[in-house]
């Protein structure tokens, strides 16, 4: 029997003859690394005085050849509908940007946003990466939309990690005419990372989102599968920079905190922090240096996190562990250096278990340092931080040390083989953590990939069974995907500067899915039909959950979706559990449920997410309804509100349960905005309010003013009010 394998999807048109292209259609089959080679556009050395206006009107624009020669991201070899051009020039501080984007309908340009770090999705927008190293792996991100909001991120492991809350100091104005819109950059090269090259060769993506016309267009092209369009192995060449260098890169931010706070406990509401106190006064200093043009230093002192944004809260329908996410600067900066393996339940190092405890209560961080960068093909991250004991009603923690080294080395175009240590050690004689492993990641033709790790922990008292490991697999390209991987941890892996959500277990999982690009059509992008399979086996080797799922969904050019699940799962319980207050006994489990979920054109005045499971389970049934509302009714202002409701009935009782939260945005301009967050909780019968203000006065130097408060919503009582002023500074040699 002979088998013949194609890769070209029954839903996928052939492509006419070259020479034959027609408006919207694919002329012939796309050399993508060919094309690439040839996305090459070159800087032009200035001594004039640059102007940052929005108005390419300086006689140096004229002398630089520009990129052109956009195409469609989802349509590829398909011009973009209206053209762009992108210049280059520098002088001996800064490299400067000119983003020309005609547009033949600009009145219905679509502009929702004035947020820095604003979504793409929501806005008309252009960005530039900026592959600085040279090393396909990492770079810098910089955008803007048509209203000149801001938008910066920080990407590794060639744009897996993408760090959106990265901060650069960079600055853009922006112009509009008839004609168009026109985007003038200027970015210091103390920002970036580079070699010490005297000629500078880097990697350069542009790319340019119309939301009108449903297109995102790039100008090296970027394959479907890997989206648009933040990987830097597939970016295109910037050359012409020439002698130059960074200088000292020494950034000093210092702070400083006063604020008034009050917590009820048995005697009512007392006063924990005032502006009368001169101890209650807090201030604190961040210091970053440039060791070499690609290793930056990072010092903290007396790190304060006033200005972080309150934590949703969620409701755990799991008998496992929620995850909720990091938020505080200093941690999120260089982040994914420290990543390890292709993430999900298991993570080594999570930077959340240092400086705040199990219920999320802020420790005092005393300072620590982190050293982040590359040298020749290895990325090098050091992380080393020491916590203050911290003494509550209801527990005493002792002051930690924390350090977590990784090393990874570089291998062909996006593989890697690595290391990482983790460590915490308290003043108490014998308390102690340590998590030391390896991983690594092959990608051959850039669709089959092998991840793997393996870890193993010591603590006091739990020898023996104390590893981790995993094994994937997986085959990706642009209408398919088959995953398989194997992972294990044994009883006493226990990695406290890591998280991990099921703990002694061995799951085999399998997953597969088929999207099928309709590319010629003007309304849907793909379908999608997937299905997956995970078995996992308890410390005992008997089996403890199977389950097996399958989807159809579509996906829409305009980024609308929609999709059904219908899931099958078996559980199997050695000790009762309790999930939303209902007792659950042990025993063997099997349920049938379904979920059903949508989202709009998130760029519309108005738009939504909602989704609805229903179905068994356990030993009854539930049905859960979530859905978002946002409102952009001008760019300046938005709202969203969200509802979450689930209804338990098991044999044992029933609950409901009711999460409602609203978000409100405002932006004076690009460098002001007014945030407030409430959310209720039926639960626990609370209401929390996080209401933050933030000027910033110039790059990286920021005032904020935040309020919180948290009440019990039987009989209105507050719990906490807090009111705290933070003033930051940057000074820049």
């Amino acid at each position: 029997m002979i088998c013949v394998l194609t890769d070209v999807s029954a839903f996928s048109q052939p492509l006419p003859p070259a020479g034959t292209q027609e408006k919207g259609k694919i002329s012939a089959a796309i050399d993508d690394e060919t094309v690439r080679l040839g996305k090459v556009v070159t800087a032009v050395r200035t001594r004039d005085r640059m102007t940052l206006d929005g108005r390419l009107d300086e006689p140096a624009w004229k002398l630089a050849i520009p990129a052109t020669d956009f195409t469609q991201w989802a349509r590829p070899g398909v011009p973009a509908s209206n053209k762009s051009e992108v210049r280059f020039l520098y002088d001996e501080d800064n490299l400067y940007v000119g983003f020309d984007s005609w547009d033949k309908d600009i009145a219905h340009r679509v502009v929702n946003e004035i947020r820095e770090d604003f979504s793409v999705r929501d806005t008309d927008s252009v960005s530039v990466v900026i592959d600085s190293l040279h090393d396909r792996r990492s770079g810098f991100l910089f955008g803007t939309n048509p209203a000149g909001a801001r938008r910066d991120s920080q990407l590794s492991n060639d744009g897996s990690n993408n760090n959106r809350d990265w901060d650069g100091v960079w600055d853009v104005k922006v112009s509009i005419d008839d004609r168009g819109w026109i985007a003038e950059f200027v970015i210091p090269f103390k920002t970036l990372r580079f070699s010490s090259a005297a000629e500078q060769e880097w990697g350069l993506i542009l790319s340019r989102r119309v939301l009108s016309l449903s297109e995102e267009n790039t100008w090296a092209p970027h394959p479907v599968r890997f989206g648009c369009c933040l990987k830097p192995s597939l970016a295109g060449t910037l050359r012409g920079i020439e002698n130059i260098n960074s200088g000292r890169n020494l950034k000093v931010k210092p702070f400083i905190t006063a604020g008034i706070a009050n917590a009820r406990n048995s005697g009512g509401m007392q006063r924990i922090r005032s502006l009368g106190e001169i101890g209650d006064y807090e201030g604190g200093v961040d210091v970053k240096y440039g060791l070499t043009q690609s290793l930056t230093l990072d010092a903290t002192y007396r790190t304060d996190f006033a200005q972080v944004e309150a934590d949703e809260q969620q409701v755990n329908l799991t008998r496992f562990s929620l995850f909720f996410p990091e938020k505080r600067d200093f941690f999120l900066e260089n982040a994914g250096t420290f990543s390890f393996g292709p993430g999900g339940n298991l993570v080594p190092f999570f930077s959340r278990r240092i400086g705040l405890s199990g219920s999320g209560i802020p420790i005092p961080i005393a300072g620590g340092a982190r050293l982040t960068g590359q040298a020749d093909r290895y990325d090098i991250g050091l992380l080393a931080m020491k916590t203050e004991k911290l003494e509550t009603p209801a527990s005493k923690i002792p002051s930690n040390n924390y350090v977590v080294g990784r090393v990874k080395r570089n291998l062909l175009t996006r593989s890697w083989i690595g290391t990482i240590v983790t460590s915490r050690d308290s003043t108490i004689a014998g308390d102690y953590n340590r998590v030391y492993g390896a991983d690594a990641r092959f990608v051959f033709h850039n669709k089959l990939e092998f991840d793997s790790w393996i870890l193993r922990s010591d603590t006091p008292g739990r020898t023996g069974k104390n590893q981790a490991s995993r094994f994937e697999t997986g085959w990706r390209d642009d209408e398919w995907e088959i995953v398989g991987h194997y992972k294990q941890v044994q009883r006493n892996f226990n990695p406290e500067v890591g998280f991990v959500r099921r703990p002694d277990n061995t799951q085999y999982t399998g997953d597969f899915a088929w999207r099928p690009l309709l590319r010629q059509s003007d309304t849907i992008r793909n379908l999608n039909v997937s299905a997956g399979v995970d078995y996992i086996e308890g410390g005992t080797r008997q089996i403890e959950t199977r389950a097996h799922n399958l989807a159809l969904g579509i996906q829409l050019l305009n980024n609308g979706a929609a999709s059904f699940t219908m899931a099958q799962t078996f559980d199997r319980l050695e000790r009762g559990i309790a999930i939303q207050g209902l007792s659950i006994p042990a025993g063997d489990y099997q349920y049938l449920d379904y979920r059903a979920q949508f989202n709009t054109d998130a760029s519309e005045k108005v738009s939504g997410i909602g989704s609805i499971n229903w179905g068994e389970f356990w030993d009854g049934h539930r049905r859960s309804i979530t859905g978002g509302l946002t409102f952009k009714p001008v760019y300046r202002f938005n709202a969203t509100f969200n509802y979450t409701r689930n209804a338990v009935e098991l044999s044992h009782g029933s609950s409901t349960t009711d999460l409602v939260g609203a978000r409100f945005l405002y932006g004076f301009s690009s460098r002001s905005f007014l945030n407030a967050f409430f959310q209720y909780n039926s639960e626990t019968h609370e209401v929390s309010t996080n209401i933050r203000f933030n000027l910033t006065y110039r790059p990286l130097s920021d005032i904020y003013l935040v309020y919180n408060d948290r009440r019990n919503s039987r009989g209105n009582e507050l719990m906490e009010r807090a009111f705290i002023v933070k003033v930051t500074n940057l000074f820049n040699f």
